[in-house]
């Protein structure tokens, strides 16, 4: 398999005799073993699947046979720790939740093995998904392939390196604040998270439902349009960027890094080279941005709580948060929060919250319709990533968490020092199909960055 290959280059390849299921499995488990078993390991996978090459033998046989499973007939992906997978623990990068094993896969996932998919692994996380950071008792802290002295990302920093580090085509992560795109962005790929309920989170550990989501983590547009078509019950048709469409750049979240911006410059000017019109969006209010209080407080706790009492096999995991604090089987300085999201909430705290969220969608539609806009552009990250710790990326991944509209992150080359650049595109709801459009115009302008290992 070809390090550069997306999905539909190594189908085609397959299709056309020069590549295998088998083939690309094989490749996916030698650059684990080279880069994340060995020396200055990457740390982004947390288990590797042991039948594998088994089922990819079989997608190759029934090939052979001209009996192809489906859309993704064996395409190798990496899947989130917090993704329920059967016969394979769900760990949320948690030691005290290293042995806990899953009734079933979760629906999302089962519908892309059902397209043929295979898993290779599952990958490292922020442990519980708390940080924009990969950190984890399990998993330790998962490095950039870009620079391996800084963070992936997070909290889906294992499944973003794992694609860009080749050991998956693609991946399967989830997005409550921002969690698929910050490390799609610092690992030059492509963030899909789509409307807030159109993927089921069945059988994903929750952070906040009401802004959890399922989404994906890929190396071009078309693969992200292709893996939404499975996943979301609404399919959204392909389309291309057109002369009329209207994109309006969020200026309020420039400004903070001079190459961040010429970044977004990129992606602007292959807008216009598609015919496109680009222009300033209306500042959003200073009341309804997305600062205070954050809904994972409110709603961590009972829903955790209840996912552990009924999502495990009796005798595989602990059956509270209470259980899991008193094992202290997870990062030390993660006992304080834990902690204060294990107490009892206040009812009129989360629904002043989600006011707040209800408030910014408002906003956004006024923005949206004031220019007659397609869509909204801005940087996904206000830094790029300099050390192991937390970014200081600011509100922009929060837009699209808080307002539950669609977001895609798209690379837009790289920064002086090899970092990757990326463009956030917000769009209405279930307007998945006119960001791949937009995202597909910036795509065209620049390679896809790829890490040399």
């Amino acid at each position: 398999m070809d390090d550069g290959h997306d999905i539909r280059a190594f189908l085609s390849s397959c299709e056309a005799g020069r590549d295998s299921a088998g083939a690309a499995v094989a490749a996916c488990l030698a650059r684990i073993a080279a880069h994340d078993r060995a020396g200055l390991s990457l740390s982004a996978m947390l288990r590797v699947s042991p039948d594998a090459q088994d089922v990819a033998s079989d997608r190759d046989g029934a090939r052979r046979r001209g009996a192809r499973v489906g859309t993704l007939h064996g395409v190798p992906i990496a899947v989130k720790d917090n993704i329920d997978l059967a016969g394979m623990p769900t760990t949320s990068g948690c030691r005290a939740l290293e042995a806990a094993m899953p009734w079933r896969t979760a629906p999302a996932l089962d519908a892309l093995l059902a397209a043929g998919a295979i898993v290779v692994g599952k990958t490292n996380l922020s442990e519980l998904s708390f940080e924009i950071r990969s950190r984890s008792s399990l998993g330790g802290d998962t490095r950039n392939p870009f620079s391996p002295t800084v963070t992936s990302g997070g909290s889906s920093g294992g499944t973003a390196v794992a694609v860009a580090a080749g050991f998956a085509l693609a991946g399967l992560g989830t997005d409550t604040g921002g969690s698929i795109r910050v490390p799609a962005a610092y690992n030059g790929l492509v963030g899909l998270r789509p409307t807030w309920g159109t993927i089921p989170t069945i059988g994903v550990a929750p952070l906040a439902p009401s802004t959890d989501t399922v989404g994906t983590i890929t190396r071009s547009v078309d693969d992200a349009a292709t893996m939404l078509g499975l996943l979301a019950a609404a399919r959204s048709p392909s389309s291309d960027a057109r002369a009329g469409m209207r994109v309006g750049v969020l200026r309020q979240l420039l400004g903070t890094s001079v190459e961040i911006d010429a970044g977004i410059d990129r992606a602007k000017a292959a807008l216009h080279a598609a015919g496109v019109e680009v222009d300033a969006a209306p500042d959003l209010p200073d009341a309804v941005l997305p600062r205070g209080d954050h809904i994972v407080d409110e709603e961590f706790g009972p829903s955790f709580d209840a996912y552990l009492r009924s999502n495990f096999r009796p005798g595989t995991a602990a059956d509270s948060l209470a259980a899991v604090i008193a094992e202290r089987g997870f990062l030390p300085e993660y006992e304080e929060v834990l902690r204060a999201r294990a107490v009892p909430r206040s009812a009129s705290v989360r629904a002043a919250i989600l006011v707040r969220h209800a408030e910014l969608r408002s906003a956004l539609t006024r923005v949206i319709e004031s220019g007659g806009f397609d869509a909204l552009l801005y940087p996904p990250s206000a830094v790029l990533p300099s050390s192991m710790d937390n970014p200081k990326g600011g509100w922009a991944p929060e837009l699209a968490a808080c307002s539950g509209w669609p977001a895609l992150t798209v690379p837009v080359g790289r920064a002086s020092g090899g970092m990757p650049l990326s463009a956030e595109l917000l769009g209405r709801p279930y307007a998945e199909a006119t960001l791949f459009a937009l995202g597909r115009a910036i795509e065209a302008s620049a390679a896809r960055p790829t890490p040399r290992l």
